[in-house]
């Protein structure tokens, strides 16, 4: 029996479900694995200034905003099976050398880069397999699953790094070495997932697939509608938000509510998890709702949580779990849900839906790399990070860009069912 013919079995869902998360895991997990080394490595160790030790969170954003129409593309023409070996293929060569230069800056950074592009297809690649095998009417759901995982997977990699790491040091050769024995357990973690994905994963042939276009016309028709451009900027600021608020959160519960660097970064981990758990069970309820509506509401429900944030003055530990739980919950689910509207835009077909995917995920990361520039820029004219006033000026920024977001949303047009 061949790949094609046994990968048409409904049951194998299940089975690529399960190899896409755990790509998905291994992928996200190696990359927010330097998130935690940020502040105790690459600033405290090394002096690097923050923006620079940002970079090796930010490049992949950075490359994916050039890359993701083509790779788009390629999902429609080669199949998700040979494009997802390509994005491990792509992770494993950018996570596993890193404990052997975890000491050179430079040599992350470029790292990162190839990283990059394997980021963009694992994010372009979500929508099509989901549609493929298990229809475009319960596609939501299972995307819902897949883009969970990431957070999941970026969750467990910053708590994960700040276990294997230990207590901060001064002393180079052990931070060093620290680091080295971090990276290396995400490294073999890596070349794990992307085997089980050469081995197990199958392509399943679309029934009734149109011929193909060239780019051009495909992205006209892609983006024909004023609601789909609409559902492209909505991207960049629901994504370009979420990082906004991961990247301020710790230091504002420092600043404003007095937690000690560790538990503040236990905080935001656990909020990190909260999300993936919420993009993987809320967008299952588009089925009765429908996408649009269903976005709107977690929009409106997660901007009701953060203006309540706001005017509390002052919160318990206990309180401040609580709100990254439910706020996590609600945050990024209308992501998931944004992307699975983009794919039944009118225009997008079977043969193109990857070069959909592909905006949807260029115009995330444009917001991702964007997005927090610009916040950071705002709170260094109000006093910078470490001042009650710039951290107020990040609040404020993250709830406008989630209201830009939720008014696009707003007006976007769903397609009929047909």
């Amino acid at each position: 029996m061949s790949n094609q013919q046994a990968g048409q079995s409904d049951s194998y869902k299940w089975v690529m479900l399960l190899a896409y998360v755990l790509m998905s895991l291994g992928i996200w997990t190696s990359w927010f694995a330097q998130a935690p080394l940020k502040h105790v490595y690459w600033e405290k160790v090394f002096h690097l200034p923050e923006w620079k030790a940002e970079l090796l969170l930010s490049l992949p954003g950075l490359v994916a905003i050039f890359v993701s129409l083509i790779k788009g593309r390629w999902i429609d023409m080669y199949g998700v099976r040979k494009m997802m070996i390509l994005s491990g293929v792509l992770a494993c060569i950018a996570f596993v050398p890193r404990p052997f230069i975890a000491g050179s800056f430079v040599g992350q950074a470029l790292l990162t880069v190839i990283a990059g592009a394997g980021v963009c297809i694992l994010t372009a690649s979500l929508p099509v397999m989901m549609i493929q095998w298990f229809g475009g009417e319960k596609a939501h759901t299972f995307i819902g699953i897949g883009a969970g995982s990431f957070f999941v997977g970026g969750g467990l990699g910053i708590l994960g790094t700040a276990l294997l790491y230990g207590p901060p040091v001064d002393n180079v050769a052990a931070a060093v070495s620290a680091a080295k024995h971090a990276l290396t357990v995400w490294s073999v973690v890596m070349v794990a997932v992307t085997l089980v994905w050469i081995f197990l994963a199958k392509d399943k042939v679309v029934a009734g697939a149109q011929k193909r276009a060239a780019f051009g016309e495909e992205f006209k028709n892609v983006m024909q509608t004023g609601s789909a451009w609409l559902v492209a900027f909505y991207a960049i600021f629901i994504a370009g938000i979420t990082v906004c608020a991961m990247g301020l959160l710790p230091g504002q519960m420092i600043v404003l509510h007095g937690l000690k660097p560790q538990l503040a970064g236990t905080v935001v981990g656990i909020y990190s998890i909260a999300m993936g758990v919420g993009m993987a069970i809320l967008p299952s309820f588009a089925s009765a709702v429908g996408k649009k509506r269903l976005t709107v509401i977690l929009c409106a429900i997660t901007t009701a949580v953060w203006i309540f944030y706001m005017v509390t003055k002052s919160m318990t530990i206990p309180e401040l779990l609580l709100f990254a739980v439910v706020f996590g919950f609600f945050f990024e689910a209308p992501w998931a849900t944004g992307m699975a509207l983009m794919t039944t835009m009118p225009g997008v077909t079977p043969v193109n839906v990857g070069l959909a995917s592909g905006v949807y995920t260029m115009a995330t990361n444009i917001g991702v790399f964007g997005l927090p520039l610009v916040m950071g820029a705002i709170m260094d004219a109000f006093g910078g990070p470490f001042k009650p006033g710039g951290n107020w000026a990040g609040m404020w920024t993250i709830l406008i860009g989630y209201g830009i977001g939720l008014i696009a949303m707003l007006a976007v047009r769903e397609k009929a069912a047909s």
